[in-house]
């Protein structure tokens, strides 16, 4: 394929996903971005991600744009012996394959990594999983839920409460594919330079753990009880967080402003009281300011960082991401438009961008196999004949 950077740093690579919902389908999409053409092979019933959404938002979901803007898509049934030869086909001439399935469930459908590396020997293949392949674990299902319990997650954001509590982001999701997409960059290097492809593997479950920035502290015993990044009640100005141990905010802020800021301790009292006392007072300081910004300007002073807390809509909406143009309409595939989060890297000398929207189930099946595989209709007829394609929506039937 002809290559042109200043398109995207991935201009010219191919990748064939095969992946579902979020981990492994949003790092097609970060290749997307950066200029990849990520074809996207979906069941006859199309991505989970199109179902699990609200009602009113079924088929063309937040979630699926989420994962999916700026691919191809076709619908194919793996089950059938057609269909397993036509994705083959299409592994023979990418660069990548991405998959998700359980362990073992790509060999007997015919389409593991020996049945790839077969047709193409320079081809890598990524393999998203939960637990890992021979694990203890390996046939169990894996969702960002699940494995925010089994790693941890849960009773962390809980901080010991016996009510742990789940997070509305799918965090072992995108952490996994952000693990899955630097190790596929790698090994389509090392694929480029010693023309020899290889089967990478990123189960969940490592990746969130490998994320886990306070796995040192846990790990110590003692581990360090102290109370980290205070939140505190600025009345009218709402909830601010500081960063930093709660002994040194209240060190800086009362350095920086003694007359306002006494200690309100009673000498010789307790740890915990002093705390106490010292973060209610730092409460007041901040409530008595004229505006939350002039509460955060205090902050500022004590060389503190500090931001309000707020809504991720009012964070999406707000001044600051608009000024970022971090939101892109896109079309939502019933006649409106959506907005996506642009990718965060900007390059000085290549594009990084949504590239359009999320793809409808087998939109772009017909034009695929014409296309890249040099198919004429009759071969595509047969295909949907035989249950192996899903006719897509207004092909036509002379496709």
């Amino acid at each position: 394929m002809p290559t042109d950077f200043a398109n995207g740093p991935l201009d010219g690579v191919r990748v064939l996903d095969l992946s579902r919902v979020i981990a492994g389908p949003y790092v097609g999409r970060l290749f997307a971005d950066l200029g990849a053409e990520v074809i996207k092979v979906e069941p006859p019933e199309g991505d989970d991600a199109r179902r699990i959404a609200p009602r009113h938002d079924r088929g063309q979901s937040w979630l699926l744009h989420f994962s999916n803007v700026g691919k191809r898509s076709i619908a194919l049934d793996l089950g059938k012996p057609r269909a397993a030869e036509v994705l083959l086909a299409f592994a023979a001439i990418s660069d990548a394959v991405i998959e998700n399935f359980r362990p073992g469930v790509a060999e007997r459908l015919g389409i593991g990594w020996e049945a790839i590396r077969a047709r193409n020997p320079r081809a890598v293949l990524l393999s998203v999983n939960g637990f890992g392949a021979g694990s203890a674990w390996s046939d169990r299902r894996a969702y960002a839920p699940i494995v925010h319990a089994i790693t941890g997650l849960l009773r962390d954001r809980g901080q010991g409460s016996q009510t742990p509590a789940q997070p509305r982001i799918a965090y072992s999701d995108v952490l996994t594919a952000l693990h899955a997409a630097v190790a596929l960059l790698a090994a389509l290097r090392m694929a480029e330079a010693t023309g020899r492809g290889q089967h990478v593997e990123v189960p969940m479950f490592d990746a969130t753990l490998a994320s886990h920035s306070e796995a040192g502290n846990v790990l110590i015993d003692p581990p360090d009880d102290r109370v980290m990044n205070p939140i505190f009640d600025a009345g009218a100005h709402g909830w601010i967080a500081v960063g930093g141990a709660a002994q040194h905010v209240w060190v800086s802020l009362s350095k920086e402003f003694p007359r306002e800021l006494p200690d309100p301790a009673p000498k010789g009292a307790a740890l915990e009281q002093k705390a106490a006392a010292r973060h209610q007072a730092v409460a007041g300081f901040l409530a008595g300011q004229p505006s939350q910004d002039a509460a955060l300007d205090v902050l500022a002073r004590a060389k503190l960082a500090a931001a309000p807390v707020i809504t991720p809509k009012e964070a999406l909406l707000g001044p600051l991401a608009r000024e970022r143009g971090l939101l892109v309409p896109v079309d939502d595939g019933k006649g409106g438009t959506r907005p996506v989060v642009r990718p965060p890297a900007r390059f000085s000398a290549s594009r990084n961008e949504v590239r359009g929207p999320a793809p409808r189930p087998g939109e772009h099946g017909v034009e695929l196999l014409r296309e890249l595989l040099g198919f004429d209709a009759e071969r595509i007829r047969a295909l949907v004949e035989s249950g192996a394609l899903l006719f897509p929506e207004g092909a036509g039937e002379d496709a």
